[in-house]
């Protein structure tokens, strides 16, 4: 199964319960996400309103000493809000920002950003998010504002959304035709035969050499500092002093390094689903699959709790089921609606990881393995796969995968191949039902055609404000210790802690969790430091 570099760090709350129950109800096919995708209109004579510093509580005009020498045309270019294509609610604009920071006279590109202006109308500064990956669409996330962010922060705050560079509406990586793509991801190698091995380094090689082509001046310039700088420019286009930020998975990231970049322009940062930048491609990947493994356990003992689990009547007898239908698939896929997909190991291997990251999900991969297992039908999880896929027949409605390619290769020195070895003899014992296979084959980065000199972080933002780190105690996708290292290294940091499962916490862990970063956003009380909210605190997961 391909392959070392899979989007483990998914984009935050990818579907929506009701989109699942599309799956599994026979009614009219939903769109692959809760949310849906938001074009924009052309620029129209729209300029964006002075909004509050929260931590000043006064009106702000745009910054002007703090502009970054040989920065100032992308700090004082005219941002022309307009309303979104589709999304009459949300206000659209493109800000245009140097290629290379290095040679600000240089080429440019486009980073596009969408708003859900204040309900009160008197917003107190903007609120900017990011959803992860890296390759999660911002604008996406806050096309869906109210599914993910509290009412009280969306009255108060213009919620802001945007794609980082590479990714989706703004200037966007390239590689391979969505046909191109579809069949890559319908390719099942097994990769313990000398056959499987060449299949994946030629895929690989495929994949690397689409995108040097079609994008080879844009990938030197797609790593995490690049976009931390382009979202200072956004803030101080929206006329806000500081940054309030809130970051899930890879945003916590992204949020780290401006925080590290611009310490004293920090203002109220949340950081949900902490990445530890520290770590290689290969210690990430072997964490996670750990992390993946734990979460498996934990969803086949609600599984066996149900009565009716169709994977056995035990955890043991369901993580040996699990695994067996993993073999399966790989020698003999399982059969669909569709003649021509039938359901492969990597399809199943994937929607089972995908489905580890919210606990609402777990009722509907009962379902989907109760078909594959009773009727030896693979339709719903293959429907799931393209869900969180975001795919429709060979069409995909972004470039996510492409971009996650992209920014981690240019975000982390490639992992010797030795070292993918270790971790992949590690986890034949320590995640037997998951197994080695994501840390073998062919790393994409070693192919690519640019490298960086180190890997991001530690972030320590000496000099800033407080920064709340969140961290889930089951998180199988960001690992909770990898929170806890992320509040180590920042120099002025609070760590909250929710003891539940699932990928991120803000919005699933309930008043306890939820109510003090909202209060620390709106009005800059920080959370107190070392606080525990229980599993049983959740307001719905």
């Amino acid at each position: 199964m391909k392959k070392k570099m899979t989007r483990l760090l998914q984009p935050l709350a990818a579907l929506s319960a009701l989109a699942l129950t599309a799956v599994i109800q026979p009614v009219a096919a939903q769109a692959a996400s809760a949310h849906d995708g938001v074009g924009r209109a052309p620029a129209a004579k729209a300029t964006a309103s002075p909004s509050a510093d929260p931590s000043s509580g006064k009106p702000n005009e745009a910054p002007a000493g703090d502009v970054p020498k040989g920065l100032e045309k992308f700090y004082k270019q005219k941002l022309a809000w307009a309303p979104c294509k589709d999304k009459p609610q949300m206000q659209c604009a493109d800000v245009k920002v140097p290629l290379d920071y290095k040679k600000p006279d240089g080429k440019t590109i486009t980073v596009a950003m969408a708003k859900v202006p204040a309900a009160n109308g008197k917003p107190i500064g903007s609120l900017f998010v990011n959803p992860g990956g890296p390759g999660g669409s911002g604008i996406d996330l806050v096309s869906g504002a109210d599914k993910t962010f509290s009412k009280a922060l969306r009255d108060q705050y213009d919620i802001v959304g945007f794609d980082p560079r590479g990714v989706g509406s703004s200037t966007a990586v390239d590689c391979v035709s969505d046909a191109e793509l579809a069949k890559i991801m319908d390719t099942d190698v097994d990769l313990s035969t000398p056959e499987g091995q060449q299949t994946d380094k030629a895929i690989t090689e495929q994949e690397a050499k689409g995108c040097r082509e079609k994008s080879g001046e844009l990938l030197a310039h797609l790593g995490t500092e690049s976009a931390a700088r382009d979202l200072d420019i956004l803030r101080g286009l929206v006329g806000d002093k500081k940054l309030n930020y809130l970051g899930f998975s890879y945003g916590t990231s992204l949020g780290g390094m401006y925080a590290n970049l611009f310490p004293k322009k920090a203002g109220r940062l949340v950081l949900d689903g902490a990445v530890d930048p520290q770590l290689g491609g290969a210690r990430m990947g072997y964490e996670q699959i750990v992390g993946f493994e734990t979460a498996f356990q934990h969803y086949a003992q609600h599984c066996v709790d149900t009565g009716r689990c169709p994977l056995g009547g035990s955890v043991d007898e369901a993580r040996a089921k699990m695994k067996a239908l993993f073999d399966q698939a790989l020698k003999s896929p399982f059969p669909t609606t569709n003649p021509k997909r039938p359901l492969n190991r990597a399809a199943l291997y994937s929607t089972v990881i995908s489905m580890m990251y919210r606990e609402l999900y777990w009722t509907y991969l009962d379902q989907g393995l109760s078909q594959l297992v009773e009727q030896n039908d693979g339709s719903v999880i293959l429907r799931f796969y393209d869900l969180f896929e975001e795919r429709q027949g060979n069409k995909f409605k972004n470039n996510g995968k492409e971009a996650f390619w992209a920014i981690n290769c240019a975000d982390y020195v490639p992992s010797p191949r030795a070292e993918y070895q270790q971790y992949a003899d590690k986890l034949r014992t320590e995640a037997p039902v998951f197994g080695s296979s994501m840390m073998e084959g062919t790393d994409i980065c070693s192919l690519w055609p640019y490298h960086p000199k180190a890997n991001p972080g530690p972030y320590e933002a000496k000099g800033s404000a407080p920064i709340v780190v969140i961290g889930t105690k089951y998180d199988p996708a960001t690992p909770y210790h990898w929170a806890q290292n992320l509040h180590k290294t920042l120099s002025n940091s609070v760590l909250l802690t929710w003891e539940g499962d699932g990928h991120t916490a803000y919005g699933k862990a309930g008043s306890c969790l939820n109510d003090p970063v909202d209060q620390y956003l709106l009005t800059g009380k920080v959370p107190q430091d070392g606080l525990v909210c229980p599993a049983s605190s959740k307001s719905g997961s």
